[in-house]
């Protein structure tokens, strides 16, 4: 008799990516708590604000990691060129002085009434997902359409100005575009004039030459960090017992929190967080490899990218390895636009993965296990570079 696929030994587990997603998390809030509560008790006479606030943005986040879990991808895919032109036409908003606020000489933020909102961490995300829709496709994957589609962000971030920024979705577009079959010839070419732009921009900048030159002068930023590193040692001097809490250490909850992680929790704790990081990125990588789809298995890898990068230059412009940037670690920084636009991310990657099964998350019986090794071994990759 042929047996009903209710018969079949199945066991739901928890998906690896929401236990990292939700452990980077849950490192973030506590070290924000800690980390905050002296410059919210000074500046805001609340010294319990920004761990609330942030309390309020990691529920929003999860409701909007469930939402986008559920909404077909084939949605998704019609409307990223909608998704990706608002996304620039909010990029656009911000230069406008009655609607982008200025910080420290920089308009990043649009203020819409009850907060205010980062348009170029919406913009991470659209602009993946425009990009692996476009690079999907053979007769659209041309250098023409990614130096057009990828100029115009760049231009109004540049303007900003946010030149970290710029670079990371730069990287992330052109990472999508070589993954998608790209001419590698045509990667060097941008690269080399990239390259230059770059310098030209770092020299051209009083505030972008100050950071470059901090790398081999110091400043106070980078000494007040590299002392929290270094009293930190190797097992650190406890949680809370941070000394750089106490409003020595610039954007401390923001930018610099690896900082005060090192500070309290050692290089063991620093190792522990790069270590969740690159097991949540290889999770992310698996699920993208196991898709024949290609725009899913290039909407996944540029949401790995895009951590990854992220991550990677947060983390080196902590240990002086570059210049200090204004990019947040993911899931782990103070902020709302950054922490729901990734949130966002995780969601797309969990709604393909749950419907992998047999490859990911599910444990079956030794056939189902077979039958899933064998559709890896001999299923065909869906783009050149899978």
């Amino acid at each position: 008799m042929r047996s009903s696929p209710k018969s079949t030994k199945q066991t739901l587990r928890l998906s690896p990516i929401v236990i990292l997603t939700f452990i980077l998390i849950l490192i973030g809030f506590l070290f924000i708590s800690i980390s905050s509560l002296t410059e919210a008790s000074s500046t805001i006479g609340d010294k319990f604000f920004f761990s609330k606030k942030q309390l309020i943005w990691i529920v929003i986040s999860w409701v909007v990691f469930f939402v986008t879990s559920k909404i077909p991808l084939e949605t998704i895919k019609k409307a990223s060129p909608i998704l990706y032109f608002s996304s620039l036409f909010l990029l656009f908003l911000v230069l406008i002085p009655q609607l982008g606020n200025k910080t420290l000489g920089a308009r990043r933020w649009l203020d819409i009434g009850f907060t205010e909102i980062q348009p170029s961490e919406i913009l991470k995300l659209f602009s993946i997902i425009y990009f692996a829709k476009l690079f999907s496709q053979a007769d659209k994957r041309t250098i023409k359409n990614l130096l057009l589609y990828l100029g115009i962000p760049f231009v109004l971030i540049i303007a900003q100005p946010n030149l970290s920024t710029a670079i990371l979705i730069s990287a992330i577009v052109i990472t999508i575009y070589y993954l998608s079959g790209g001419e590698i010839i045509h990667l060097f070419t941008l690269g080399f004039f990239a390259t230059i732009v770059s310098f030209l921009l770092v020299i051209s900048s009083p505030y972008r030459m100050a950071r470059l030159q901090g790398l081999s002068t110091g400043s106070y930023h980078s000494n007040q960090i590299i002392m929290a590193l270094a009293s930190g040692g190797i097992f650190g001097k406890g949680f809370a017992n941070s000394d750089q809490k106490y409003r020595f250490l610039p954007k401390i909850s923001t930018d610099s929190i690896v900082a005060v992680i090192g500070e309290e929790t050692g290089i063991i704790g620093i190792i522990t967080v790069i270590l969740l990081f690159i097991f949540l990125i290889v999770n992310i990588f698996k699920i993208a490899n196991s898709s024949k789809d290609s725009f899913e298995s290039l909407l996944i890898s540029g949401i790995g990218c895009w951590i990854a990068f992220q991550a990677l230059i947060n983390i080196s412009a902590i240990v002086a390895l570059i210049p200090l940037t204004g990019v947040p670690l993911p899931f782990i920084s103070y902020g709302g636009s950054s922490l729901i636009s990734l949130m966002s991310a995780m969601g797309l990657v969990y709604n393909i993965e749950r419907n992998r099964p047999k490859l990911l998350y599910y444990s079956a019986d030794d056939n189902i296990q077979k039958e899933s090794k064998n559709h890896l071994h001999n299923r065909h990759p869906p783009h050149p570079r899978s």
